[in-house]
């Protein structure tokens, strides 16, 4: 029994019907999928190989390999530059940032997808939190009055969050304001003995040691599976 959902956000930017197969057994058949032009993603252990063929053999081709990481240890670091958390009037520097800063998702690394759509895909999920739909919290850290990185995070549970966006200018990466950021949402966010979780791309070098020097550890990986029709 597969699973498909629907999903009008991204089929607003992308311009056609955007689903996620979320389950389905490797017996999966085109008519499975609904009729007419889509497109359709979906996630898949990298270990399972049997399912990983059987969406290539029905079209679906790997754009990411995403790897995911948890941290549940206080962040030893004392935060020198102007951190915060967003207010509304920040959300048009914001959006500005998200829409230059992202080299690595999914979305820029499909060919079927325009550079134009993929930038606006991360600007409006930016545009998401100022509008009550998508985050918790978002930390901004400034250099004079701006706005030159942002973290935006969502409450997983209780004891859990999840860095959903990271983005630091270009001019001001390789200064350690990513780990200033995280630091800032573990002392603020969390409660005493929580844990962080985020994901990110194995292309991604930089985020992969910034993690790995956060001392995260690395808990499993999935392909990243795109399919247009």
């Amino acid at each position: 029994m597969s699973k498909i959902t629907s999903d009008e956000w991204l089929s607003s930017i992308i311009g056609k019907p955007v689903y996620e197969l979320k389950t389905f057994e490797t017996n999966l058949k085109p008519n499975d999928f609904p009729k007419g032009k889509l497109f359709i993603w979906s996630k898949i252990p990298v270990d399972n190989i049997n399912k990983l063929i059987c969406l290539q053999r029905l079209g679906f081709y790997i754009v990411d390999t995403n790897v995911q990481f948890s941290l549940s240890d206080k962040i030893s670091h004392k935060n020198k530059s102007n951190l915060r958390f967003a207010n509304s009037s920040d959300e048009t520097q914001l959006r500005a940032l998200a829409r230059n800063a992202f080299k690595y998702n999914r979305f820029i690394r499909d060919p079927n997808i325009s550079s134009e759509i993929a930038s606006k895909i991360k600007e409006e999920w930016v545009g998401n939190f100022f509008l009550g739909r998508r985050g918790k919290w978002m930390i901004v850290i400034e250099d004079n009055s701006k706005i030159i990185g942002f973290l935006q995070l969502i409450s997983k549970n209780q004891n859990t969050i999840v860095i959903d966006l990271i983005a630091i200018d270009e001019k001001s990466r390789g200064k350690g304001l990513a780990k200033e950021m995280i630091s800032y949402a573990y002392e603020n966010c969390l409660k005493k003995d929580g844990t962080i979780e985020v994901g990110t791309q194995i292309a991604n070098i930089p985020s992969i040691k910034l993690y790995s020097n956060l001392s995260f550890h690395m808990n499993s990986a999935s392909y990243v599976l795109h399919m247009h029709k």
